[in-house]
């Protein structure tokens, strides 16, 4: 008697039914629709954007310091003047003050920002001579003896900022980093230089000046003589 639960069994030589595959060509069309409906869309609608560009970067907030920047901060020429000496200048109105914290705690937030880096300032100032007035688009002259070391290099800047009164100098070094400073020789027998700061922008009736070295800063006033003022 046949076994009714049995499955039946194939004819000898009957071929066995195979399940088809999917297509493909469905999904790489799908594929390949997304990938060019994405390109569309991301060339249709995006932004044009600068690479970044570090170099450049820096260059431009140089340049927007060497100018007037957002905050009102003019930078001003200081240059060497052809003369050595100028025995009209003073120094018994200049006082002498000490840091103890960072220079940024001591510098106006704006200069802070929009300086690209923290300046390397000369490690001794022998002394300091200005005078006490200056007269309308006349310049502010400086008059500063320091090692001469540091002082004949052509990496010495006085970098100067004015606004509302206030007049910043910097006197840096531009070197790659302090460490470089080891090359100068502090020792060098002293030197006397003269600059000349412009005065163009400045319309106020008297300047608080501020001369930077490392750790130190000295400060003085100078009237402004002649021209209409800000009040």
């Amino acid at each position: 008697m046949k076994n009714q639960n049995s499955e039946p069994s194939l004819k000898p030589g009957s071929p066995m039914t195979e399940r088809k595959p999917w297509p493909m060509w469905p999904i790489a069309l799908s594929i390949l629709t997304f990938i060019i409906l994405y390109t569309w869309v991301q060339l249709k609608f995006r932004k044009e954007e600068k690479p970044y560009e570090p170099n450049y970067e820096m260059q431009e907030r140089r340049n927007q310091v060497a100018e007037k920047n957002l905050y009102d901060w003019f930078s001003l020429n200081a240059a060497p003047s052809a003369e050595t000496n100028d025995n009209t200048l003073s120094s018994g109105h200049i006082a002498a003050r000490f840091i103890s914290g960072p220079l940024e705690n001591d510098l106006p937030s704006q200069i802070v920002y929009y300086i690209p880096r923290r300046p390397i300032l000369i490690p001794q100032l022998d002394s300091l001579a200005s005078q006490s007035s200056f007269s309308i688009n006349q310049p502010i002259k400086l008059q500063l003896s320091l090692p001469e070391a540091f002082g004949d290099s052509p990496n010495f800047k006085l970098a100067t900022f004015y606004k509302e009164g206030e007049l910043l100098i910097l006197a840096e070094m531009r070197i790659e980093n302090a460490k470089a400073l080891a090359a100068f020789d502090i020792q060098s027998p002293s030197k006397t230089y003269l600059f000349e700061i412009d005065t163009v922008p400045i319309e106020t009736a008297s300047v608080k000046a501020k001369f930077y070295l490392e750790g130190q800063v000295r400060e003085w006033t100078i009237e402004r003589i002649g021209g209409p003022t800000e009040k």
